[in-house]
């Protein structure tokens, strides 16, 4: 907690390897975030985030890390917990929000950096979608593919399966030849024999 205070950032980090716990709190209930954010320790809040951190946890007076950042004027703060996904209207236990303590002073800068999160935003969730579009067609088209490949073996089996018909009919069709053949060539010889039977009678 001391650490996130002070912005000590390769302590925090040293802790939180050695299982040190990102949610825990004071006795006025302050997480580690709370606390950075109030001193503007914007590289200890990224850590604590990269660690899990809750964005939305709230200390005794119901202050999350955004509220306490706007109330006490640290706009990079204010604007890494936004770009974070902080919610902006949040109340505390009085009712304000982060925008209800922003200090005049630090209004205009707040305002621009909020419009500069929310066109990154933007940017991100269109590339969010593009990739997520590009994913999709990367799916079709290999969905596409897997199906072209079975069609075209499911067309190689049926050719071969009739490839084989054929030749087996082939085979029968030469083999019903092959025997009439040989049931022409038995008739003329029995046709001879008869003959020569008939002639061999009427000389008797």
């Amino acid at each position: 907690m001391r650490a996130a205070e002070d912005g000590h950032v390769a302590s925090m980090r040293v802790l939180l390897d050695r299982g040190a716990d990102p949610e825990a709190k004071d006795k006025n209930r302050n997480t580690a975030l709370i606390m950075a954010s109030h001193n503007g320790h914007v590289e200890a809040m990224a850590l604590l985030l990269d660690r899990g951190a809750d964005l939305e946890a709230k200390n005794k007076d119901g202050s999350t890390a955004l509220i306490w950042a706007a109330r006490y004027g640290s706009v990079e703060a204010v604007a890494l917990l936004l770009d974070r996904g902080a919610d902006l209207e949040a109340k505390d236990n009085a009712g304000k929000a982060a925008m209800d303590w922003v200090k005049a002073e630090h209004l205009k800068a707040l305002v621009l950096q909020i419009l500069e999160n929310a066109g990154r935003a933007r940017e991100r969730e269109r590339a969010r979608r593009a990739e997520a579009l590009a994913a999709k067609q990367a799916e079709l088209e290999e969905a596409q593919a897997r199906c072209a490949e079975a069609l075209a073996a499911k067309q190689a089996e049926m050719e071969g399966a009739l490839a084989a018909k054929q030749a087996e009919l082939d085979a029968q069709a030469d083999a019903a030849q092959a025997y009439r053949t040989a049931t022409v060539a038995a008739m003329a010889a029995l046709e001879a024999r008869v003959k020569q039977l008939e002639d061999l009678a009427q000389l008797l």
